[in-house]
């Protein structure tokens, strides 16, 4: 009985030592939680490339697939207009809004460390139809659309608005870039003012070593967009080797109103169509229309986008299209990923 006594306070004894340890003693069992789960899924689509489907992409998209479809519309909109402190503590919260604020810190890091050797151009993509394009003598955006773009002017020469809809610019950056003396290229931001940079019809600039010339197109819903949007066609100049981009924003795909930028590009941004694959209709060597290198389809997974019918077009989906679309290089890039053109490829 004396031996069953002490044995029993020798078990209390090893138990009240081990809820008195240290944490570094016993490392929290816990399960790690799902916005830390989708920093690492971040980082899993990183370290593929939207040139080659791997297993481990596609496992990584399933992932950011799931984050998006429990991330409701309305809730988004909550977080784009919440004050800054209100949107941080929603992004830790929320494995959908980690992914956004990943990819842009990833890009903005980008940006700034990305040293542009002679012959490159260093392409990112931020978010929805949001490019940002950086040569060895300047760096540009266009249809930058996220809750923290300010933070972009500093490294950005100009910015190009393809239309006024609010998944395509931030305001906050765009006067940011018109404060600082930076060209701000749409058909509508000043359009009264007689500044510069605006124009409702087809157009050419040159800002410092970029050619670019616009065409003014349908949306794709025509019913409530008549030439509204802005097609950019963008020369980065000769220490890229000329490389040419062309970005289509929201346009229908009318070859008649693609002539002022028809003609062989290397890189070119389309936007998934809702309209039964009319992206075809811009491509070959007829009036109006282009030849690609590359196509690069985006507009995916648009957080403020209800769902398919409201254009929030899901990962699969895309994947789908590019397959259809009549250029052999279409592919899928995803928010954060950055390609470099580098001898004629994309990498």
């Amino acid at each position: 009985m004396i031996k069953l006594r002490y044995y029993f306070l020798f078990l209390l004894a090893i138990l009240f030592c081990t809820a008195c340890s240290s944490p570094e003693d016993n490392p929290d069992p816990s399960p790690p939680t799902q916005t830390s789960e989708a920093q690492k899924t971040m980082q899993q689509l990183w370290e593929t490339s939207p040139i080659t489907m791997s297993i481990a992409r596609q496992s990584a998209f399933v992932k950011i697939q799931d984050y998006a479809d429990i991330c409701p519309a309305e809730y988004f909109k909550k977080y784009l207009s919440s004050l800054d402190q209100s949107c941080e503590s929603m992004e830790k919260n929320d494995p959908a809004l980690t992914c956004y604020r990943s990819a842009f810190d990833r890009v903005l890091e980008g940006i700034k460390k990305e040293q542009v050797e002679e012959g490159t151009v260093v392409i990112w993509l931020l978010y929805n139809m949001g490019y940002v394009v950086k040569t060895p003598s300047g760096c540009f955006g266009v249809d930058i659309y996220h809750r923290w773009a300010k933070k972009l002017e500093p490294y950005l020469d100009f910015l190009c608005v393809t239309h006024n809809h609010q998944d395509h610019y931030n305001t906050a950056l765009m006067q940011a870039m018109f404060d600082a003396n930076k060209p701000v290229l749409s058909n509508y931001f000043r359009k009264n003012t007689g500044y510069a940079y605006v124009a409702t019809k087809d157009a050419n600039y040159t800002i410092g070593n970029f050619s670019i010339r616009t065409s003014i197109t349908d949306h794709n819903n025509t019913t409530e967009g008549k030439n509204f949007v802005t097609v950019f066609r963008i020369d980065c100049g000769n220490n890229t080797g000329n490389f040419t981009l062309l970005h289509v924003g929201d346009s229908n795909y009318k070859p008649e109103q693609y002539t002022n930028v028809q003609g062989t590009v290397d890189v070119s941004i389309f936007r998934y169509a809702p309209n039964a694959l009319t992206e075809n209709n811009i491509l070959g060597t007829a009036q109006g229309q282009i030849q690609p290198g590359y196509v690069l389809l985006s507009h995916i997974l648009e957080l403020s986008h209800e769902d398919v019918a409201g254009s929030r077009w899901p990962i699969d989906m895309a994947l789908e299209r590019a397959s259809k679309i009549n250029c052999e290089k279409t592919y899928v890039p995803f928010w954060g990923e950055k390609l470099v053109w580098k001898n004629g490829k994309l990498n």
